[in-house]
């Protein structure tokens, strides 16, 4: 057995060399940053009962009992189930161990915070992840199936979001608005409307948090800010139904439906001290995708600008402007696309 220390849980598993969906229990030292932030935000939202879906070697659902919450675990994998009870042991917790397909365990009951996290996809717990939640629950959601959401595989969006995907310049945050649009669609169903707490991408995965209003109106909302977006590879992208794309005259290609709303509350994310993806992420501008300057030095025939002369470039004309987490040569702006052009041109 293998022994780790995260926060103030130890746990022990099977040993491994590398992971994959074939170890005998799954845990990911990799994913230690994912679960220290997903406690913080625990601790923030105020709820006590929880769901881990997913449990694995139970050190997630370890976590947040030792921070109150009361946890219930599950694992359709026999021995996680066995070693989730061990560990639980080991950290003096005290868990509801369940052995079930998190499917059945969604429909059964309500929870205050459902945490997902899957070794791939989410969508196929979507629909039943909505039956466990109630109003003003919190729902955090992991995919690391990036081919799919990103749009480079538009055939398994299609299948698996039933969202319409081509490949674009600002691929990391469509991923995000991909995973957001199926949340939304499925929760709308069942009167369900949402608040985008945060979301992120980090190495191999994208994951989300949001939070539930249960009422038709909200409902309503929340899918009002669901709607196609027309992109050029020139660069151009907009929400503005148009064929040929006004810049250079090119076919538009179409993303839809997909959530266009705020991915994140700076409100809320000011109650979590201290935490440097936190405060990256409060200090970027929350307006739809973003520019990659790259990209448009590449088709545009220029150098490609430093980004803090073209965002001060950009604030000089009046218009707001930020780096963003999802591409580190991306600049996110309320300019339109041609004034973005014309300052990269320059800078």
């Amino acid at each position: 057995m293998m022994e780790f220390r995260e926060g103030k849980a130890v746990i022990r598993v099977p040993e491994f060399e590398k992971v994959t969906s074939k170890s005998t229990v799954f845990y990911n030292p990799a994913m230690k940053f994912d679960r220290a932030l997903s406690v913080q935000i625990f601790q923030a939202s105020g709820k006590k009962k929880v769901l881990d879906a997913f449990s694995g070697s139970g050190i997630r659902a370890i976590l947040y009992a030792l921070e109150g919450a009361t946890v219930t675990a599950n694992d359709r994998n026999p021995c996680a189930v066995r070693l989730i009870q061990e560990n639980a042991a080991l950290n003096l917790v005290s868990l509801q161990i369940l052995h079930e397909d998190a499917n059945m365990v969604l429909r059964k009951e309500k929870f205050e915070l459902i945490d997902i996290d899957p070794f791939g996809s989410p969508a196929p717990y979507l629909d039943s992840v909505m039956c466990g939640l109630g109003h003003d629950s919190w729902l955090f959601v992991t995919a690391t199936d990036t081919e799919a959401v990103c749009g480079y595989a538009p055939r398994a969006a299609l299948r698996k979001y039933g969202v319409h995907v081509v490949r674009t310049p600002f691929a990391k945050e469509l991923g995000i608005r991909v995973l957001l649009t199926a949340i939304m669609r499925e929760g709308a169903k069942y009167g369900l409307g949402f608040s985008v707490m945060l979301s992120y991408w980090r190495m191999h995965y994208l994951r989300v948090f949001v939070r539930t209003i249960w009422s038709k109106k909200a409902a309503v909302t929340t899918m009002k800010q669901v709607m196609p977006a027309y992109v050029c590879q020139c660069g151009y992208v907009s929400t503005r139904c148009t064929v040929c794309c006004p810049s250079c005259g090119e076919a538009l290609h179409i993303l839809s439906p997909i959530y266009m709303g705020p991915i994140k509350d700076n409100e809320f994310l000011h109650t979590i001290p201290d935490h440097p993806l936190i405060q990256a992420v409060c200090s970027e501008l929350d307006t739809p995708l973003y520019y990659n300057t790259h990209h448009l030095a590449k088709i545009h025939g220029f150098p490609p600008p430093k980004l803090t002369g073209l965002i001060k470039a950009i604030r000089d004309e009046g218009h707001s402007a930020s780096r963003t987490l999802f591409c580190s040569t991306g600049v996110k702006t309320d300019a339109d696309f041609p004034a973005v052009l014309t300052l990269c041109q320059k800078t």
